[in-house]
């Protein structure tokens, strides 16, 4: 059986929402049809656009835009109010984030990515420190993907709002959602952009959710399809699966993270145990329960990927986005860690269903795999 110990990457859905699937693949038509089977296409991805709402603790009265996943919601949001004044970002963000703040340097707009303290945080006096009154959209994702950090975007979003209050907060709630308590309002952002494939749902599916009386600008024209805010027939199986897999969040997120919690401890301190020199990145700050960055010396990340993939446990060595590069993780060394260390460090992601149980075998692999590596390293 493979373990998957690479949650953060695609968080596959499971039993429970087959049937959802199964129901869609044979009842639903297009929404924009006016048909019977359309209609029901319709309702259903209404009632996922309430669900997702739910979930982030969004008003009624808020928008949800369906997408193709985050790389195109946060495509969207960044173009829409990135030409209009000054940007504020962070050096860790996802590569979605960092590609279109690159583009929109590239056309001649002002943005400032700020670094994050040595835990890999985002902190309110980084942001402080740069944002004037011409800054018209502030961008720092709530939770890291790589060490698992959550950002204190309310913290955060009061020095914005003290200097440069036309401003837009944006933050791409991707890794944050179904890890733990995900409310707009309290967290005092603008706009979030999701992912559905993160939390269980489907690849090639993701949403937008803006306060009543932000106005975004459409990255993709050509229908009248979510409120003219996205053209294109709406992926009817996506949006149906999301908003079911919402639902199942909002009724035992606690349950979710306490259980998730419990194998990231268990697992982080048995392999600071068993593995000489093993260090875990951001501890002392605020994590994601499901995260584990962990650094082992004397190995490379990427070789011990397909060592424990040969044990069929699926690890990994950063985002999933940015796998197959030859390029140390940007987040990382953003945190001040030399190109060694991070070249060393794996990443551990949990699902919420992992059995406790399944930590001794994770471990022992990684520790045997460890210990065959340092023999056969060269001395330095």
């Amino acid at each position: 059986m493979v373990i998957d110990c690479d949650a953060n990457a695609t968080y596959a859905p499971d039993e429970r929402i087959r049937g959802v699937i199964t129901s869609c693949l044979l009842d639903l038509g297009n929404p924009s049809s006016l048909h019977r089977g359309g209609q029901r296409a319709k309702a259903v991805i209404e009632e996922s656009r309430a669900s997702v709402r739910e979930l982030v603790g969004a008003h009624t009265a808020d928008t949800v835009i369906f997408t193709s996943g985050a790389t195109e919601a946060n495509n969207t949001i960044l173009a829409t109010f990135g030409k209009l004044g000054t940007t504020i970002s962070s050096r860790i963000e996802h590569p979605c984030v960092l590609g279109p703040l690159k583009r929109l340097e590239a056309a001649g707009h002002k943005v400032i990515c700020v670094s994050p303290d040595a835990h890999g945080a985002i902190t309110p006096e980084s942001v402080a420190a740069v944002v004037t009154a011409d800054t018209r959209l502030v961008s720092i994702m709530a939770a890291n993907n790589e060490v698992g950090v959550i950002n204190q975007l309310r913290d955060i979003a009061l020095v914005v709002r003290a200097v440069a209050p036309h401003a837009v907060i944006h933050s791409d709630a991707a890794q944050l959602l179904g890890k733990g308590a995900v409310n707009m309002y309290d967290m005092d952002v603008d706009v979030l952009t999701l992912s559905a494939h993160k939390i269980g749902a489907l690849s090639g599916t993701g949403a937008i959710v803006a306060r009543q009386g932000i106005e975004i600008e459409p990255l993709i024209v050509g229908g009248p399809q979510e409120g003219k805010l996205r053209g294109g027939t709406e992926n009817v199986l996506g949006v149906a699966v999301f908003g079911a897999v919402a639902r199942m969040i909002v009724e035992d997120i606690s349950h979710r993270c306490e259980a998730m919690s419990r194998v990231r401890d268990a697992f982080e301190l048995l392999i600071k145990k068993e593995i000489s020199g093993a260090e875990i990145n951001g501890a002392e700050a605020t994590r994601l329960p499901n995260t584990s960055s962990v650094y082992l010396p004397g190995v490379r990340a990427d070789d011990l990927i397909v060592a424990m993939d040969l044990e069929r446990i699926l690890i990994s060595s950063g985002a999933a986005c940015s796998s197959g590069k030859p390029e140390p993780s940007h987040v990382l060394l953003a945190m001040g860690q030399d190109e060694e260390r991070v070249r060393s460090t794996i990443r551990v992601s949990f699902r919420a269903d992992m059995p406790e149980a399944e930590v001794p075998r994770i471990v022992r692999a990684l520790s045997g795999a460890v210990e065959r590596m340092r023999k056969v390293a060269p001395k330095r």
